[in-house]
């Protein structure tokens, strides 16, 4: 994968006329460096930064305390360590400048990922870096990583095949031999998902089982961390397994349903109604189509089946670094989706005891089309459970 992303970082420079890159999103800086770290993301009011010129190495600056973890998994492996100033951005900027400084030209063009820099941050450099061009590149970073590489998609198709297995394997448990609590099912989707090394440490890594009445809620126990508790689900309930979860820092959000027991007419009803939102989206996701005009197609069979869905959210969206990208099946989202790009279609579906019914289905956007990837079974039913309710 290193070669890949440094190739397209090193084209896209000269091809926009860059002479330096400076990132501190941590998202982008995971991707420039291939460095996945669970804790950057859980301090805000830390820093650490990519300093990548044009035609040389790139250098990532980090805090003294992080830099032996970053080494541990980066390729890039050039780096410049900073001794904190509680509550300042300062030492950072001191090490950015003097790294700008010694590489590109007085006038330079160098690149900052404005959006993910904190202001206080964002004007000190703007002020030592009088000198040089201090322009946008969230842009760049954004096409950069919309189209992945044949390694990321080798990547992103282990990460969902594992994720969609790790809830089949606890789904058949229930299945077959007992139903137990929400928050026990919930804790056994994280070990299956361990059994099948993905990583559950991470800043979103989390699991959520819900049956019955909270299955018409998002996240039953908010603002608390339990999902459920010790309710036990009962015959002809819907229960919801989901699963986030990442391998090397490439992300997939899963999501599955069982039946306690054989289907009720209205259940059959109600798990087609995904069944036949999934058929719409993959007819419509293919090169050329816009992520808007997805998005409208969906709604409009939905209105015309009569199926009711959640509204003012989106119905699915990228993943990569993080679980969440473009493009965006959105109405306001209008990408252009082109071969190499990756949605989850997620649509929320209203069930006849409003419940909330989700199947997260992962699509490669393809020359010709799409194909569905790290299917564990045929979605096309859900698990259905055996006299364990």
């Amino acid at each position: 994968m290193k070669e890949e992303i440094v190739g397209k970082v090193n084209a896209a420079l000269e091809e926009e006329g860059y002479d330096a890159l400076l990132v501190f999103g941590y998202d982008n800086l995971q991707y420039l460096t291939g460095a996945y770290l669970h804790f950057p993301q859980v301090f805000p009011d830390r820093y650490m930064a990519v300093f990548w010129p044009r035609g040389e190495p790139a250098t990532c600056i980090t805090p003294h305390e992080w830099e032996s973890s970053y080494l541990n998994l980066a390729w890039v492996n050039k780096t410049r360590a900073y001794t904190e100033k509680p509550g300042s951005p300062s030492s950072i900027v001191e090490v950015a400048v003097l790294l700008a400084k010694n590489t590109v030209r007085k006038t330079g063009k160098i690149g900052v990922d404005v959006n993910r820099v904190p202001l206080n941050l964002y004007n000190r450099l703007e002020a030592a870096l009088e000198d040089f061009q201090l322009v946008p590149c969230d842009d760049l970073l954004r096409e950069l990583r919309i189209k992945k590489s044949p390694k990321e998609l080798e990547l992103i198709e282990e990460v969902v095949a594992k994720t969609d297995h790790a809830i089949a394997g606890q789904a058949h448990h229930v299945l077959v031999v007992q139903a137990s609590g929400e928050m026990s099912n919930t804790e056994n989707v994280r070990i299956h998902a361990i059994e099948r090394e993905l990583d559950e440490v991470g800043h979103h890594a989390v699991a959520q089982v819900v049956a019955g009445t909270n299955a018409e809620k998002w996240w039953p126990g908010a603002p608390m961390y339990g999902i459920g508790f010790n309710r036990v689900p009962k015959h002809h309930e819907w229960m919801r397994l989901e699963l986030l979860s990442t391998v090397k820092g490439y992300w997939c959000n899963g999501a599955r349903m069982l039946a306690m027991g054989e289907m009720t007419d209205e259940q059959k009803a109600d798990y087609q109604k995904l069944v036949t939102l999934r058929e719409a989206v993959e007819a419509k996701l293919k090169p050329g189509a816009k992520a808007c005009e997805v998005y409208d197609t969906v709604k409009e069979v939905a209105a015309e089946k009569g199926i009711t869905m959640e509204p003012k959210i989106t119905l699915g969206a990228g993943v990569g670094v993080t679980n969440y990208e473009p493009p965006y099946i959105s109405g306001a989202d209008e990408t252009v989706l082109e071969p190499g790009m990756v949605v989850i279609f997620n649509p929320v579906v209203h069930g006849a005891n409003e419940e909330l019914l989700m199947n997260k289905d992962v699509f490669v956007i393809t020359e010709d089309g799409n194909r569905i990837i790290g299917w564990w079974k045929d979605w096309r039913e859900p698990f259905i459970s055996n006299y364990t309710y």
